[in-house]
């Protein structure tokens, strides 16, 4: 393995010589089977002697994850300057993370133990309601489950019970929050709070408690302008992202899906590699909200970034996902990574926007629609929605409508 990565004679005894030859060998190579890039296997091969340094392995044993952190801020202060080009504090995440995936492969990783989670028959129940008889997505399935299950971690610190609790508990939890929680977020756990408890009075788990009490903070969104950028901004960021690497070629894609077609996170991150038709130049996406498919032209910016990137920016993996991370094992991204990712992207361009992330490139696309006289029906049916009325709020920024409304002369006809 080390001959087919180093070229000079040094290097490979430094690495023969290392503590662990054979398990860093089997590592790799598990590494190069999954399609990691040499690149990557030259960064791990180098990594992994400092991590059996540091860690004064010489021979296999159980390392806990405390241990591994300990070791990754001595390895951290003790680099060498001269011998990288950046010095920074992030790279002891790299060094915690392949030695965790090191200690793993070799089954000599003490995970640490999670807590239990409080009433968990009870949440897994609510669960399993909202992915069957409700027909939720699983990015909205999860993401009500993790309210949740915050809220009964803090329900049992107190150590109360769902049977004895109140409207006015659930409104000192939301408290609590608001010193941590923006309004936006704090109406979000409102909302999933009342949908839980809808579920417990059917149950019978909390006859006490009205879901109907609970609310949230009023939160006043859209009231001046459209919540994503200008359509100058979006071009901005796609000239940014026109370079030749693995990064920039994945982002330039996804900015695309999300400006051009208005993809949500989830559908753009699910698409699959039998989703593109090259012959025909379209791709099918299943809607998020609807579950329906719909199909879409391939246009000649997108079939550019799409082609380039599965040429030469996309690994070599056997996932069926179109879209997939850098590093292995190769997988489908993660929706809020994406979110994070553009949510940067636009900060470090200046982007101003009451709004960040995929979802103000799906508002500049609606905005973009309306202004070319698009009828807000059609609008909805281009970004997946299953009427009108949640699209509704473009409306009032449609100034050469509301133009004409101004014009008509209401006190004449009367």
């Amino acid at each position: 393995m080390f001959e087919s990565l180093f070229t000079f004679r040094l290097a490979m005894l430094r690495h023969r010589s290392a503590p662990l030859c054979v398990e860093r060998k089997e590592f790799l190579q598990n590494l190069s089977q999954q399609g990691a890039s040499r690149h990557v296997l030259l960064q791990s091969a180098g990594l992994l002697i400092y991590i059996v340094h540091y860690l004064h392995l010489t021979n296999l044993r159980p390392v806990t994850s405390d241990e591994i952190e300990r070791a990754a801020r001595v390895w951290l202060k003790n680099r060498e300057p001269e011998r990288v080009r950046t010095f920074s504090p992030s790279a002891v995440y790299g060094f915690i993370g392949r030695a965790k995936a090191f200690l793993r492969f070799h089954g000599c990783l003490v995970e640490r133990s999670k807590p239990p989670q409080p009433f968990l028959r009870e949440l897994e129940q609510f669960v399993r309601f909202l992915a069957h008889e409700k027909g939720l997505s699983a990015e909205t399935v999860e993401g009500y489950r993790w309210h949740v299950a915050h809220f009964l971690g803090w329900l049992s610190k107190g150590s109360r019970n769902l049977s004895t609790l109140t409207v006015t508990d659930i409104d000192d939890y939301l408290m609590q929050r608001s010193g941590k929680w923006k309004p936006l977020s704090i109406k979000r756990a409102s909302a999933v709070l009342r949908a839980f408890f809808r579920y417990a009075r059917r149950r019978r788990w909390s006859p006490k408690v009205q879901p109907e009490g609970i609310e949230g903070p009023r939160v006043y969104g859209h009231r001046s302008a459209p919540a994503g950028p200008s359509w100058f901004d979006v071009w901005r960021l796609l000239r940014y992202e026109n370079r030749d690497q693995p990064g920039p070629m994945r982002a330039r894609v996804l900015l695309l899906l999300f400006a051009l077609y208005g993809l949500r996170t989830s559908e753009a991150t699910g698409l699959l590699l039998n989703n593109v038709d090259w012959k025909r130049k379209t791709f099918t996406v299943r809607r998020s909200k609807t579950y329906t498919l719909q199909q879409f032209p391939i246009f000649p910016a997108l079939d550019s970034a799409l082609r380039n990137y599965v040429k030469t920016g996309r690994p070599n993996c056997t996932s069926e996902f179109l879209l997939v991370t850098h590093r292995p094992p190769y997988r489908r991204l993660d929706s809020g990574a994406v979110s994070q990712d553009i949510h940067l992207r636009m900060n470090s361009l200046g982007i101003q926007s009451i709004r960040k992330g995929p979802i103000a490139l799906r508002h500049s696309c609606a905005t973009r629609l309306l202004n070319k006289d698009m009828t807000l029906q059609e609008i909805a049916d281009f970004l997946g929605h299953k009427d009108c009325l949640s699209v509704g709020i473009y409306a009032k920024h449609d100034f050469k409508a509301l133009s004409k409304v101004a014009k008509i002369d209401l006190c004449g006809a009367l």
